[in-house]
């Protein structure tokens, strides 16, 4: 037997659900995706009923690489492993028998040993297998992607990145077996996204040469521990580190906080979350610690260590550096939430827009009606969110790449903070038009749409609150305009577009082209530099009335978010438009020239949405009024291209619903 058994083993017999482990127990109707994968291997594309399509504008399977990056191979065997009755979707379970199915799943997918050497050491290729795995989860199961995320990659990456050497060898081989059951423990009942505020404590005491920690408060309890109710027999725990009196700041500890046998260890108290809105599967716990004793070795050290004789030393100059550098592994957390989000929005699309092919509604009196997809205004709510699931894709795998290469400074933040909003924000907006887009059929759950809202809404707040990581970017990127700005306006880096900003304004939107880089960033460039001199001068404006600079960029905090905003809008429309280069360079004309609509969409349908634009002066209204023309147009030019690129995504059809196929069959009465 091997370790994974072992521990699973007893996992299944703590989360007591025999109902989960009767093989003989009704599943619910799946001959729809039978139906659809035997029209597959007689070699007819599974098309929703009377769709014919055309020949593709682009090689599907050619975008599909360049969505998916890697491991297109073991994205495919996963998602055939999930024809396993094990994983066909469920609902209206209890919160008991969610747990227990979520642990079912994940022994399935740890015995294909898919885990061994992903994140022991730090390599691309470890961490493309990683989130290739989690992404492919996330399509069938959000609760066991994010149970396994919390382990493997919030647990395990704090060990690995935090840990020094020594201890990445000695405990991540266990982790990745899961010999060693981990949870994440940095949010308390009073402080989430203010880390640096947790009160937590861990005092170094000498004569034992342990660190004592304790729960002060209530507040100070760890709260929505992901795994901590049940599972977790690990946490890496963050807290306030104190050395002879001197309090060092958060600092991260691995800490057991059960024994093998499930029961918690002398000095933790825990207790259930209870049931949410979503995400059922995942024990949300709380903890509490009274004098707990943890050995000195478990301070993770890569970045600061405590002698046997009590003295600090830390790698760092200053503690912000420091603190940065120990939240390392959040930066993951949100490039995990930011593909799991994309996944989710996908599967929304993919299976609003086939249903939108074939179902009908009004038309002509004695004509055949309207299919929903031949409405514009059925066009305008789902294929701009659908082109800017694209472009927002083609953007998140520059972060993937930069975080996979272990490139962890400043600009990592800047990027997992605004793209994990921004991108999160589109994916439960874009299910909510989807979940309306299909009527009453939307709102039904084994049409998966309802739930994948349900169990994604969360993501707009863990791994850092969405307003909040807008003003953290602004944080980080308003010194750099300031210092351009008390430099006679030279400025470096990102914002040495200024440096130019005649030919900035003289740009005529009216006759240039608007699917060009030149127009978007002509826009947007326009609307950031207003809003951070805006900012910069407001601020300065409070300060010299006498607030404080932090109480001067506090009392600004609708303006921060708006640059915040503009400066990650900014950002993702430079970084789509730079794979669109590449792939011309590589002379992918067919990809580039669709996926050049696709941006033009999502940036006029981003102009048209947002007034800051104009009252910002980015463009006229006489431009304002070309680009609202410009969606439908762009609408009308993707349409026949819709059900192509929602089939580029490569999602089999038991990954999807019976709406997306032929829902009438599917609704028979001899299917009753």
């Amino acid at each position: 037997m091997n370790v994974s058994d072992a521990t699973f083993d007893l996992l299944e017999a703590e989360f007591n659900a025999p109902s989960v482990r009767n093989p003989s127990a009704a599943l619910p109707n799946r001959q729809w995706a039978e139906d659809a994968a035997a029209k597959q291997r007689a070699g007819v594309p599974p098309f929703p009923p009377g769709v014919v399509a055309a020949r593709p504008a682009f090689d599907t399977k050619k975008m599909r690489e360049l969505l998916d990056m890697n491991n297109f191979e073991l994205r495919d065997s996963l998602y055939e492993l999930f024809k396993n009755p094990v994983f066909v979707p469920r609902y209206n379970e209890t919160l008991d028998e969610e747990r227990a199915r979520t642990i079912q799943r994940w022994r399935l997918i740890a015995k294909t040993g898919v885990f061994h050497e992903a994140l022991r050491i730090f390599t691309v290729k470890g961490r493309q297998r990683y989130e290739a795995t989690l992404e492919s989860v996330g399509a069938i199961d959000h609760s066991l992607d994010i149970k396994m995320g919390v382990h493997y990659g919030l647990f395990g990456g704090t060990v690995s990145l935090m840990g020094d050497d020594d201890q990445g060898a000695r405990w991540m081989p266990k982790i990745e077996s899961c010999e060693m059951l981990g949870c994440f423990s940095m949010t308390e009942l009073g402080h989430g996204s203010n880390v640096k505020g947790i009160q937590t404590t861990a005092v170094y005491d000498i004569p034992s040469r342990t660190f004592v920690v304790n729960t002060p408060c209530e507040e100070a309890q760890k709260y929505w521990i992901g795994g901590a109710f049940q599972s977790a027999r690990w946490t890496a725990l963050f807290a306030q580190l104190y050395v002879k009196g001197v309090c060092h700041g958060v600092h991260p500890f691995l800490v057991r906080i059960r024994n093998e046998d499930g029961t918690p260890v002398k000095g933790v108290t825990m207790g259930d979350c209870g049931a949410k809105s979503g995400l059922n599967g995942v024990d949300n716990g709380r903890i509490w610690f009274s004098n707990l004793h943890v050995p000195l070795d478990h301070l993770l050290r890569r970045h600061s260590q405590v002698s046997v004789d009590g003295n600090f030393t830390c790698n760092f100059k200053s503690s912000d550096e420091r603190f940065g550098a120990s939240l390392a592994s959040l930066s993951g957390g949100r490039v995990s939430v930011a593909a799991g989000s994309l996944i989710q929005a996908k599967l929304g699309l993919t299976i609003a827009i086939r249903y939108g092919l074939s179902r009908k509604a009004f038309g002509p009196p004695g004509e055949e009606e309207t299919r929903l997809m031949d409405y514009p205004g059925y066009q305008t709510r789902l294929i701009p969110p659908l082109a800017t699931t694209f472009v927002m894709q083609l953007v998140l795998n520059h972060l993937k790449s930069k975080w996979q290469r272990r490139e962890l400074g400043r600009e990592l933040h800047v990027w997992s903070s605004g793209f994990k909003a921004l991108i999160s924000w589109h994916a439960l907006s874009t299910l909510q038009e989807t979940r309306e887009a299909c009527g009453g059929q939307g709102y039904k759950a084994e049409n998966r749409i309802a739930p994948l809202k349900s169990t994604h809404d969360v993501a707009l707040t863990y791994e850092g609150d969405n307003h909040i990581l807008l003003q953290t970017v602004t944080k980080a990127v308003l010194p750099e305009f300031v210092r351009g700005f008390k430099n006679d306006g030279n400025f470096e880096g990102h914002f040495s577009y200024l440096n130019d900003r005649e030919a900035l304004r003289r740009v005529d939107l009216s006759t240039t082209d608007p699917r060009s880089a030149m127009y978007a960033l002509t826009v947007m460039r326009r609307r950031e530099a207003a809003l951070f001199a805006r900012l910069a001068a407001e601020i300065q404006k409070k300060i010299a009335a006498g607030m404080s600079s932090l109480q001067a960029f506090n009392h600004s905090a609708v303006l921060v978010e708006d640059a915040g905003r503009a400066h990650v809008d900014l950002l993702m429309l430079q970084l789509f438009h730079q794979t669109l280069s590449d792939l011309k360079s590589r002379g992918e004309t067919e990809l580039v020239n669709i996926l050049t609509l696709c941006g033009a969409l999502h940036t006029a349908r981003l102009i048209d949405s947002q007034v800051i634009f104009l009252r910002n002066g980015a463009l006229s209204a006489k431009d304002a009024q070309n680009v609202h023309s410009n969606v439908q147009i762009f609408c009308m030019q993707l349409r026949p291209h819709v059900l192509h690129l929602v089939d580029s995504f490569g999602y089999p059809p038991h990954l999807l619903a019976p709406i997306a196929f032929d829902y009438v069959s599917h609704n028979s009465r001899s299917r009753l």
